[in-house]
């Protein structure tokens, strides 16, 4: 039963270090990103090689720059566990709003990555970003946030994600319809 437990608990951590991942991209969170990857690690995003540091500093910065929104989603994850090394793959997709404002661009793929459990805590080594799918369209037809009478997303820890206790303000509630 040990072992059971010991593999249960592993694959959870290894998958909340995949999930954690796209929330360090899309609240821009320098410190949740950075805390996917063991200091020694590779990401491989196409044309782009680079450690750690490099990849934070890159997807944080230039990779997003050209965007005014953005959702990356984890979906399938699967999962192959030996000792302390763990080889993951997990499917994507992306949609990035471009500054312009009325360019969408899509895509879609695989995170394939290798994780360590070094002092006891699952990180990244090796990831690989497996481009399945991209396209670009004109996304005016859906509007903005504040045109559709959402929560706009913040690329800092000022997005309501951050929020706790999580609560409903005033304003909100005087809009309620039940």
């Amino acid at each position: 039963m040990d072992e059971k437990l010991q593999y249960l608990l592993d694959r959870l951590a290894i998958q909340d270090v995949v999930n954690r991942y796209a929330r360090g991209l899309d609240r821009h969170d320098d410190d949740v990103l950075r805390s996917v990857f063991h200091e020694d690690a590779v990401d491989n995003h196409g044309p782009w090689v680079g450690g750690r540091e490099a990849f934070v500093a890159w997807a944080n910065g230039p990779c997003h720059g050209h965007t005014n929104a953005h959702l990356h989603q984890i979906t399938t994850h699967n999962c192959e566990i030996d000792g302390d090394v763990a080889h993951t793959e997990s499917y994507c997709q992306w949609v990035h709003r471009l500054k312009d404002e009325e360019t969408v661009t899509v895509g879609g793929g695989r995170y394939v990555d290798r994780l360590e459990k070094r002092d006891g805590e699952w990180r990244i080594v090796v990831r690989r970003l497996v481009l399945d799918f991209f396209y670009e369209t004109k996304g005016t037809v859906f509007g903005t946030p504040a045109q559709l009478e959402y929560v706009k997303g913040t690329w800092d820890r000022s997005d309501i994600s951050y929020e706790r206790p999580l609560q409903m303000p005033a304003d909100v509630m005087a809009k309620s319809v039940g």
